[in-house]
Order: structure tokens, then sequence, then C-alpha cells
């Protein structure tokens, strides 16, 4: 092929073809129809550098449908029914090139409208998508590859007796998932604030807490990942140490993550501490601003993580109720306005087949998780990426908590319902007087 002429990105030339003997159907407007002129298409515009034309695809897509023509006008000898069915094969084998050839124009101009789309992002939003990444990454798939990677130490590399020693002392050894001893170095790295602007993610405060108590923090909904959480209250992107002076939050979550090497580090670096009914007891009563933080819906409530719906899990949900009591700690309700919003989940109503999976492997594996699907990391319809939607986390007023009640008796049953009946209505309430802030036209739904 004859390529366009030097310099600036010239016009292509249409190739010449081969010499040869002229086809009898040659001028005739049958034949014109079935092959176009190549130089009837226009080219598109060049991508980055390079003069990338679409001019020789067509050219390729015209000669092929021209020499089934030709063939077809060879053949004379056949007889009448032969050369219908050629005529007919030589149609439909035109027709897919033709459909070839559109669907290659067609990825051509997509690749061509990406490269575009992806010279104009900033690099700071490439670095949040970079920094969101590594953290979902890290989460969904380090907890898969700690496992080989001690089993390859062990049995590969002369780090055999230094591993097996470190499995045995955090399995045998290391309390700080039970008490929350670790410093929080991890806190305070740079990338949470890449994380936070991705979103973005806001700390709202409504009033003072007073830091000489210990409170227990209901974060509402859990959503599927429970991502505010992590950055309000985990790290301190959004300025909860400054916000909140004095009180010290460790998220909880579940216990088996404490069991993964090298990610348990990780996670304890930043202040999270295992989900159980000894960590809270051990935490709160320290006093002082030692605080925790309860997903209370948990992951029968990250099931009804559909954007556009507060649907949470909390009519029957009093276990942190009678654990702040039994304390003596306050209870803090937060109500994450977006939360929800970051994937869309399949539907799975009630009673559905997908509902009944995911609860099959709640009961059976202690944890399950909505079907998702986000935007991807070079597009933005289709992928696991959570889309940038904002998150506002709204800290309400504490619920106060005197003394400890004994939860087990007659009384201190009552206390727990009367404190559980405030909790919601309290929760309830700063739901209703912060929506309209954040364009939430929805109810919020008590289960």
């Amino acid at each position: 092929r004859a390529r366009g002429g030097g310099g600036g990105g010239g016009v292509g030339v249409a190739p010449r073809r081969s010499a040869g003997p002229p086809s009898p159907c040659a001028g005739s407007p049958t034949a014109e129809r079935k092959a176009p002129k190549a130089t009837a298409c226009s080219p598109i515009e060049p991508l980055g550098e390079g003069n990338i034309r679409i001019r020789e695809v067509e050219v390729e897509v015209d000669q092929g449908a021209m020499g089934l023509s030709r063939r077809k006008s060879s053949n004379g000898e056949g007889t009448s029914a032969g050369a219908e069915a050629e005529a007919a094969e030589a149609g439909g084998s035109g027709r897919l090139f033709r459909r070839v050839g559109q669907a290659t124009l067609f990825s051509i101009r997509a690749a061509a409208s990406n490269v575009e789309s992806m010279r104009d992002v900033p690099l700071k939003r490439r670095v949040q998508t970079l920094s969101v990444l590594t953290w979902l990454s890290g989460v969904a798939l380090f907890p898969l590859l700690t496992i080989p990677i001690c089993i390859y130490l062990i049995f590969a590399t002369r780090l055999s007796l230094l591993v097996i020693a470190y499995i045995t002392w955090f399995v045998f050894m290391d309390r700080s998932p039970k008490n929350g001893t670790r410093r929080r170095l991890f806190s305070r790295l740079g990338v949470w604030n890449h994380i936070r602007d991705y979103f973005p993610i806001r700390l709202v405060k409504t009033c003072d807490i007073e830091p000489n108590r210990s409170y227990v923090f209901g974060y509402h909904p859990h959503g599927v990942i429970s991502m505010g959480a992590l950055v309000n209250f985990a790290s301190y992107a959004t300025r909860f140490d400054e916000k909140f002076p004095g009180l010290n939050v460790h998220v909880l979550t579940l216990a088996s993550n404490f069991m993964m090497p090298f990610l348990r580090e990780w996670i304890l670096w930043m202040g999270l501490c295992d989900a159980s009914r000894q960590t809270c007891g051990n935490i709160l009563r320290k006093g002082g601003g030692e605080c925790i933080l309860l997903a209370v819906g948990g992951a029968e409530e990250s099931l009804d993580a559909h954007p556009g719906t507060y649907r949470l899990t909390l009519k029957n949900r009093k276990g942190f109720v009678r654990v702040a009591l039994k304390a003596g700690a306050s209870l803090v309700p937060v109500m994450s306005f977006g939360e929800n919003e970051l994937w869309t989940a399949l539907p799975n109503p009630d009673g559905s087949k997908v509902r009944n999976f995911q609860e099959s492997m709640k009961r059976l594996l202690k944890f399950t998780f909505p079907i998702i699907h986000g935007r991807g990391i070079f597009n933005y319809n289709f992928g696991l990426m959570p889309f940038r939607r904002p998150i506002h986390s709204v800290v309400g007023e504490p619920i106060l908590i005197d003394s400890p009640c004994d939860v087990t008796t007659d009384e201190g049953r009552r206390r727990v319902d009367e404190v559980h009946a405030l909790y919601i209505s309290k929760l309830k309430e700063l739901f209703e007087t912060h929506k309209k802030k954040y364009n939430i036209e929805s109810t919020i739904e008590i289960k």
C-alpha cells in the first residue's frame, strides 16, 4: 500500500489493484454497488503522535467484497442454480466482511476516544485511582497469597525457622487484636489522603464529645466494605484526631482477618481489632477516651447495600447495647450518607435464589458478600472499582451511660430495650435532619 504524503498527517492514498484481466462485470451498476470506492470514506483523526488511519481497513473490506464478485463472474459455465447459490454465498461473505470491518472501525474509534480521555485525566486523579486499587487489591488478594508465600518460605528457603517462629508468635502469644495495644503507625500514611479524595469522603461533626468517657460508635449502613468507616475512623485522613481530640477509636472486624500472616500487621497498625465481646470489654474498660466502632448491621446488612436505599438491620441487634451498658460506655450513632452508592449490587429480594445462596454462605462461613459491579480502571461503566461518589459520615450526639449495668437481670434487660429504642430514635432523627443536605430522597427502613 502507499501511505499518505510525509509530514503533518497527509491524507492516505488508496492502494492500486494488481494488473489482470478486467472483470466481466466491471462498469456495471451491480458491481459498483457491491464494491464501493475506498476514497469515499474519510479517515478519523490521528491517535497520539502517529498518523493512524482507518482508510486501509476499509480498503481491505472492499477488496474482499470485490474478490468475491470476481469469483462469481468468472464461473460463467455453471448452471443457473449453482450461480444463484454462489451469488448468495458471495453476498453473505460480503456482509461478513463489512461487519468485521465495521467492528474494527468501532474498536479503533473507541481506543482513540479512551486515549484522548486518558490524556485529559489530571495526574492527581490517577494517583487516587491507583491508591484505591492498591488498597482493595490488598484486602481482596493478599489473604489468598499469604498462605502460599509462607509455605514457600518454609519449604524452599532458609527463612523457615523465622517464619515458623512468626506464625507461632501471632497464633499463641500476640494479644494485640484483643486489647488494641498496637501503635497506629499506618493511620497517618499519605495514601489515605488520596483514597479520601477519590470519592471524596468527609467526616461531619455535629457536637463535641467529651474525651473522659468510653464510647461505642454504631456505624450505619454497613455498605459493601464500610469504606467510610475505614477512612474516617481507622485513618486520620479526615482529621478525626483534631475534630474529636482525646478519642482513640478501634474499628472492629472479623477475627479471621488476624489469622492471616502479614495482613494482620497491616490492619493492626491501623488500630483495628477483632469483633468479639472479650475485645469490646478489654478496650472499653480502659476508659479515658478508648472507643470501639461497630458496623452494627454486619454481613446481613451488606446484602441490602443497593444505591438509593437505607435498609438497616437493627431491630433485633441489641448486642452492641449490652456491651455498652455492661462497660458503662456511652453510645454514639453514625449515619454515613453515600455508603451504599459505591457499587451496584445484583437484585436479591428476600426469598430469591440469590438471597438464599448468600444467606447459606453466611451461615456456613460467618460472612457473605453482595454480587456487585462498579467502574473500571480505564472506563466509567463496568468493573470492580468503586464509583467516585461522595460519602458523608455524620457523627451524632452521644447517648450518655453513667454507670455499668448488669444486663443479665430483668431490670438490666429492660434497660437494654429502653436504650436500644432510644438509639433507633436518635439514629432516625439524625438521618432526617441531614438527608436533605446530601440530596437523599429515600427514607430509612429498620428491619
